[in-house]
């Protein structure tokens, strides 16, 4: 199947899904009878399925914004995934989860803008999905095939699943695999240096 064609097929497919929930919430506090109260735990739950389906449109109006392959440089690797979970810190903070990050000091062959985007984007979900207390992880070293990312838990699903494969991709990412709860990404690893070249243990209460 064409690609444009299969992602357009999809796209409607996920979002008749929150428009058929909402026809049918209407349908339902319509067919009863109804007083303030009822009126108002209707209106709630059709602005509910709203959110929803605002949030999906937003996910595919940004894969569908993603044309063309932007370009790699060499990033220091465990300064800009150090940034990216210090930005997150305050999220994770007011929800009680701690972020922890190990990594080496690598460089490697990224887009810096895409890999952003998509740490900001799993990291905003696995916050949201990981009960208070918990705990969220990422390393980054020398694999057998390169750069590893790897990320605990990882979990990500529908639309949010597809829009950070695409970054990640994007970002110069590959080898992209959710496995028992663990996402990981495998970037080329850079012959460049940078100043940190001492071994980065960062912990984010």
């Amino acid at each position: 199947m064409n690609p444009q064609r299969e992602f357009i097929n999809e796209t409607f497919h996920v979002l008749a899904q929150p428009i058929t929930a909402l026809r049918a919430t209407i349908e339902l506090g319509l067919s009863k009878a109804t007083d303030v109260q009822s009126s108002k735990e209707v209106l709630a739950d059709c602005l509910g399925v709203i959110e929803r389906l605002m949030q999906d449109l937003a996910v595919f109006r940004e894969i569908a914004s993603l044309d063309e392959m932007p370009s790699l440089t060499s990033c220091d690797g465990h300064m800009l995934l150090g940034d990216c979970m210090e930005e997150m810190a305050p999220v994770a903070e007011d929800r009680g989860i701690a972020l922890r990050l190990t990594a080496e000091p690598v460089a490697m062959q990224c887009n810096q803008l895409m890999f952003q985007r998509a740490l900001f984007l799993l990291l905003d979900d696995v916050i949201a999905s990981t009960p208070r207390g918990g705990e969220i992880t990422l390393s980054l070293h020398i694999g057998k095939d390169g750069v590893l990312l790897e990320g605990r838990p990882g979990t990500l699903k529908g639309p949010r699943k597809k829009l950070f494969l695409k970054l990640m991709q994007f970002a110069g990412g590959s080898s992209i695999g959710f496995v028992t709860d663990c996402v990981s990404v495998t970037f080329l690893e850079s012959r460049c240096h940078f100043p940190s070249q001492e071994f980065l243990h960062r912990t984010t209460l």
